[in-house]
């Protein structure tokens, strides 16, 4: 492929994108607000623009008109197509586009931390994500994710200070290498949306 058909492929993308938006009744008016809004970021990000509008026209069965017609979705997409779209790494994009369906699907929308959980996605690092996926949801109990093994205790921190994993502050009888940890709530939540 010449540059000449790459530079077309890339000038298309936010106009396929447009009309993917203009064609869904409701989707129009959150993606002219985005637009408003971000309108240089969206032109820049054009792939990944159209990435955000196509997972919505690919899943009509969680984006039914209802839905792209409340105020709440549209506030919701306006402010998750900007993180999207600042979001450098795709493993991340991935995860986002993954709690924005969880979002839509939400029949509690007020008390879903869609703006915590992107926050948190934006802070954690690809071994924290790595280690999360060691931990045992299903425990209440406090556990030793790697038990005598301080390898991983700065990750296992980072969840800690994510808010995901709370740590268990009871003094215990002798030296400890890796620290006693549960999953939180919001932990909980957080985990269901990583790949």
């Amino acid at each position: 492929m010449n540059q000449k058909d790459k530079q077309l492929i890339k000038d298309s993308a936010l106009i396929v994108a447009d009309q993917i938006a203009s064609n869904l009744p409701g989707l129009n008016i959150a993606w002219g607000l985005s637009k408003a809004l971000y309108g240089a970021g969206l032109k820049l990000r054009e792939q990944r623009t159209l990435e955000w509008v196509e997972m919505i026209r690919d899943n009509p069965s969680v984006f039914t008109d209802l839905v792209l017609k409340d105020v709440k979705f549209q506030d919701g997409f306006v402010y998750a197509l900007e993180r999207y779209i600042r979001e450098m790494r795709e493993d991340k994009r991935v995860n986002m586009r993954s709690v924005f369906l969880g979002f839509t699907k939400s029949t509690v929308e007020d008390s879903f931390e869609l703006e915590r959980i992107y926050h948190v996605i934006g802070i954690l690092n690809v071994l924290d994500i790595r280690v999360l996926k060691d931990i045992d949801i299903s425990k209440n109990d406090f556990q030793q994710v790697y038990e005598q093994t301080p390898e991983y205790n700065e990750n296992i921190y980072n969840l800690v200070n994510a808010g995901i994993l709370m740590s268990d502050y009871t003094s215990r009888l002798g030296p400890i290498k890796a620290p006693f940890v549960k999953v939180t709530e919001f932990g909980k939540q957080f985990i269901k949306f990583i790949n």
